[in-house]
């Protein structure tokens, strides 16, 4: 029987920990406390669809603020910023809901849209792996689809959103176009890789051609910022919609929001 030396495998940068703790002090203090105020937010569940939906979207964007803070920790802001980008979409989505609680059924009804995208795509490119797809299942998307399409159809095309408005109209809806057009828009192009996002990613040093890589001070601010923003915006909007009863925490998290980034 053979036997395996034993090793010691390194993930990320410890080395530049300190530089990231350091220039973000008030909002690691902040941190320590999350984790109670969450387990106390999320502690009770809902019969009603809306507040379910808003519940395990808020619930999506707080787990997602550990992921952020692991890549800046780490010096990997243009990766943290893509999940602080999915993260504001999800945090506009649950305040956009509690404010237009009629267009859910257009939200969670855009599901059999979807379903029946990859029916077809099955269908057409991967038949054997239709096989596998139980008929109930397949007899269930076809009729959720036949119950729906007309509610995403004009012109004789079916959206590809959810929404019969872009996602920009969402975000000024809900007072935050500025972010769409700021913070939106860079993580956008970086996330797309157009040559715009391209470019903000390249080494900031003169004369150097190349990606900036990891580990770097490049938009771990804005990453880390973001992901608190949208953890703040979603808890607090499920609180308002489904939990007024928690509105403490909604305050204290907004509080420390402020103390966190205020200058």
């Amino acid at each position: 029987m053979s036997t395996q030396p034993n090793t010691q495998i390194q993930m990320g940068y410890p080395d530049f920990w300190p530089v990231v703790l350091s220039n973000h002090e008030k909002f690691f203090a902040v941190t320590q406390t999350l984790g109670p105020l969450i387990d106390d937010l999320f502690s009770k569940g809902h019969s009603e669809p809306l507040h379910k939906v808003c519940r395990q979207l808020s619930k999506m964007v707080a787990n997602s603020v550990g992921a952020v803070l692991l890549l800046g920790m780490n010096g990997y802001g243009h990766d943290a910023i893509k999940i602080a980008r999915t993260m504001f979409e999800t945090a506009v989505t649950v305040a956009y809901l509690r404010k237009h609680p009629d267009e859910f059924d257009d939200y969670f009804d855009f599901h059999f849209i979807v379903a029946m995208q990859r029916h077809r795509y099955l269908e057409n490119h991967a038949p054997e792996h239709l096989k596998k797809v139980t008929a109930k299942a397949i007899e269930e998307t076809k009729k959720g689809y036949a119950r729906v399409v007309a509610r995403f159809t004009a012109n004789g095309r079916v959206r590809g959103r959810w929404s019969k408005k872009p996602f920009a109209q969402l975000c000024a809806d809900i007072g935050l176009k500025e972010h769409y057009l700021s913070f939106y828009a860079l993580a956008s192009n970086i996330t797309h890789a157009n040559i715009s996002g391209v470019m903000a990613q390249a080494d900031p040093e003169p004369g150097v051609l190349d990606a900036d890589i990891a580990p770097s001070e490049q938009f771990v601010d804005m990453s880390l910022r973001t992901a608190h923003l949208a953890f703040v915006l979603s808890a607090s909007e499920y609180i308002a919609l489904a939990r007024p009863e928690k509105q403490a925490i909604a305050d204290k998290l907004d509080n420390d929001f402020v103390t966190a980034w205020k200058d």
